[in-house]
């Protein structure tokens, strides 16, 4: 299969506050941790330890020749838009898979209903915040994705992206390597990581950090080391409460982060590194 090619949509990454009658949708987390974890850190390395940057420059990490376009958006609107095409001021680019981060609702829609149009095959749009979608809003946006013949996602948080019916979202995973954490550790004859291979890192990049920070430590206390390493690379999911689930989006990929980790644990293999 040829390779997918993504259009992501966001908000910008502004300190801007919202006024009477607006609302702010935050682009933080598309522009200081999806979009350079796409690229590899190659515009923004800064955002990255040194640690985990030499770690991931010796993969195949940069899939900017895969991203067919990115449209930014005002980060603070009127709570409501009548006119949400107005907004689109550019034609979208041809892609198969449309990713949007914190986009206003009327916006959002407005995106999926012309998506197609572009060739597009599925939409993936992680809540990273629960103000970004609530229940009913992604029970619209799944009745017009079926309408429009479109797969789709709406992963709460985005790493808890899995695997599942849709063909081209499974094959989104794969190719670009992102989705629920997962990863393999090989050790000494003593039990010190002496590699980390990351098949699927969650997609803010915190595994590749996890992953350059195991190297040397032993088996019996790297899920503790996981642990810490993960929190020491801030996750910019929400920490408000999300009714539907009684729990934060934060809390959340602290505990799929803490399985990633457990599970390694489990499945190590002995021998020499990869």
């Amino acid at each position: 299969m040829r390779s997918l090619k993504l259009f992501i949509a966001a908000s910008k990454d502004t300190p801007d506050l919202p006024g009477f009658f607006q609302v702010k949708y935050g682009g933080e987390f598309a522009a200081r941790k999806f979009l350079p974890h796409l690229t590899n850190f190659k515009h923004a390395p800064m955002l990255c330890t040194k640690t985990c940057y030499g770690f991931r420059q010796k993969l195949p990490l940069d899939f900017s020749e895969d991203i067919a376009g990115i449209m930014l958006f005002p980060s603070v609107l009127p709570e409501l838009i009548d006119d949400a095409e107005a907004y689109l001021k550019e034609p979208l680019p041809s892609h198969d898979i449309f990713i949007a981060v914190g986009v206003h609702p009327d916006i959002l829609i407005e995106l999926i209903k012309q998506v197609p149009d572009a060739g597009c095959k599925a939409v993936i749009v992680p809540r990273e915040d629960p103000t970004w979608l609530d229940a009913s809003l992604v029970e619209k946006l799944k009745s017009l994705c079926e309408t429009k013949g479109l797969e789709y996602a709406f992963p709460r948080p985005f790493c808890s992206l899995s695997k599942g019916k849709f063909k081209y979202i499974n094959n989104f995973i794969d190719q670009f390597k992102v989705g629920k954490p997962n990863y393999r550790l090989v050790t000494d004859e003593e039990g010190n990581i002496t590699d980390v291979v990351v098949t699927h890192s969650s997609p803010c990049g915190a595994t590749y950090h996890v992953a350059a920070g195991l190297l040397g430590v032993k088996l019996e206390d790297m899920v503790d080391v996981a642990n810490k390493l993960w929190h020491s690379y801030p996750c910019l999911s929400s920490s408000r409460m999300d009714p539907e689930v009684d729990d934060s989006p934060m809390h959340l990929a602290a505990y799929i982060n803490l399985y990633a980790a457990r599970e390694a644990q489990k499945h190590y293999r002995e021998g020499s590194p990869c």
